[in-house]
């Protein structure tokens, strides 16, 4: 798959938004973002008409983003509008100006709008299993997933510059108004509600939402993809949402997303009351990775986004040529009966083992648990990215003792399996000098008591006291008695 870079500007009812992505189409990454506070949606709450003065600010936007879009030198743009813009009454007038301008606008109606949110959950979590709501300033979507593939959605008029209408009503009050929108929109039976599933948040507020739950919680990360909350959150922490002095005293939330917060949070609230979710998950995924997603072949979407992302990076910062896929499968009979979750994090972190070759080497550990922890990884959760970063920490550090930090984020069992996955590894980059040389000459494997690597051709002229001191340490931590080199 060739590194593409891709555009989308989103025209939303709260702002207008430019991203754009390189590497991978399986794993576009961010590389640039930027957006306008436009509130075109703000009309939706009046006469419903863009006034001139928020049009000529959105027509400015576009014009702008277009331009720094084309000087990036996107492959492919798309430019594309959602609730503010279908449902205003001069939402038309705006779609022609841009056309004035040379920039198409697609408007992309409720079920379009639904499709993309969902596929962008799919394409970061292709087993998700569960519902997606995707909470914009107009509108809110509602879309059931599973199988990789998206079932009943619906798009409901509840975005957050409407959340007046949730004022004094209690939480069974907005889960029964939410009962009640649905039927109206899609028939009391079109849209099922399976209980017990996870529920993944689209959308900015949420987002706000998740990073005070962080903050009130310890939690030791920042990073929102994927961070999971229990499903009682908005319950518990409807008092401090409410408290507006606090959250400006906080320091943690956006100050242009704390008026936006209580209502959302309401909403979740009686979100949760409707589906009873087993769990919230907060996602940096939604509709403009899943216009991407909608783009590539079948075939294309059943590639890992972790492994291509870690694949697409590890062979831009190697040293060599790459490898990462070979390490893996020279490892891999050492680990023989892991779980296929287990080897597909010992995959992504053979993948990533030699990106970090030119920090100064008292650092390299720590820059290789930051890429671990801090990368833009989709597909993964905080205990995924703290095993990864166990493994790869172990790599550079040598050492079967690892940073506090990683022992609140994953399991123990976790983190001592990863620490072993780092020491073959590690073992394999002193072995061929980290070039991936000697892995057609050479294997490892045990009887039950004695760990061996086995040397044939030009391997056999590698064996040094340090290669057998790295062969002893996985023998040591595998459980083996002793450790020998053949050949």
């Amino acid at each position: 798959m060739k590194a593409v870079r891709q555009a989308v500007i989103d025209i939303g009812s709260n702002t207008v938004r430019l991203v754009v992505y390189a590497g991978l189409p399986r794993a576009p990454m961010p590389i640039y973002n930027e957006k306008s506070r436009v509130k075109l949606g703000a009309c939706l709450a009046g006469d419903g008409v863009i006034d001139k003065a928020t049009m000529k600010k959105a027509l400015a936007a576009l014009a702008r983003f277009e331009t720094l879009a084309r000087a990036m030198k996107v492959d492919t743009m798309r430019v594309v509008a959602t609730a503010a813009t279908r449902e205003a009454k001069n939402g038309g007038e705006l779609v022609e100006k841009a056309a004035a301008l040379g920039i198409r606008v697609d408007v992309l109606d409720g079920d379009a709008e639904a499709t993309a949110a969902g596929l962008g959950i799919l394409s970061d979590n292709p087993h998700a299993n569960g519902y997606v709501g995707d909470l914009g300033g107009g509108s809110l979507e509602l879309i059931r997933i599973a199988d990789g593939k998206l079932g009943r959605r619906v798009s409901l008029p509840l975005g957050t510059l409407r959340h007046d209408i949730l004022n004094g009503k209690t939480t069974k009050q907005i889960t029964q108004m939410l009962r009640d929108d649905i039927a109206g929109a899609m028939g009391k039976t079109d849209f099922p509600i399976e209980t017990g599933l996870p529920f993944y948040m689209i959308g900015g507020s949420w987002r706000t939402f998740a990073r005070l739950h962080m903050h009130h919680t310890g939690y030791p990360l920042t990073i929102l993809s994927n961070y999971e909350m229990p499903a009682d959150a908005p319950e518990m922490m409807m008092a401090v949402v409410n408290d507006k002095d606090a959250l400006n005293r906080s320091n943690v939330l956006a100050a242009g997303r704390i008026s936006a917060l209580p209502g959302a949070n309401a909403l979740l609230a009686g979100i949760v009351g409707l589906l009873k979710p087993c769990k919230l998950v907060t996602s940096i995924y939604g509709l403009r990775e899943g216009l991407l997603f909608e783009q590539l072949t079948p075939a294309e979407r059943q590639q890992d986004p972790l492994i291509a992302a870690a694949r697409f990076e590890g062979e831009r910062l190697g040293r060599f040529p790459f490898h990462g896929d070979a390490l893996a499968q020279w490892i891999a009979p050492v680990f023989a009966g892991q779980s296929p979750d287990d080897a597909r994090l010992c995959r992504a972190a053979c993948l990533l083992s030699d990106s970090v070759w030119n920090v100064n080497p008292e650092y390299r550990a720590d820059h290789a648990l930051d890429l671990a922890l801090d990368g833009s990884w989709p597909g993964v959760n905080a205990s995924d990215r703290a095993v990864i970063a166990a493994a790869l920490w172990t790599v550079h550090a040598g050492k079967r003792t690892l940073p506090e930090m990683l022992t609140a984020l994953a399991k123990p069992g976790a983190l001592a399996q990863a620490v072993i996955w780092g020491l073959a590894i590690r073992l394999a980059h002193r072995l061929d000098g980290g070039t991936g040389g000697a892995l057609a000459d050479s294997r490892i494997d045990g009887d039950g008591a004695t760990l061996r690597l086995h040397l044939s051709g030009s391997a056999i002229r590698l064996q040094s006291n340090s290669v057998q001191r790295r062969l002893q340490a996985l023998g040591e931590a595998l459980g083996y008695k002793q450790s020998e080199i053949t050949g």
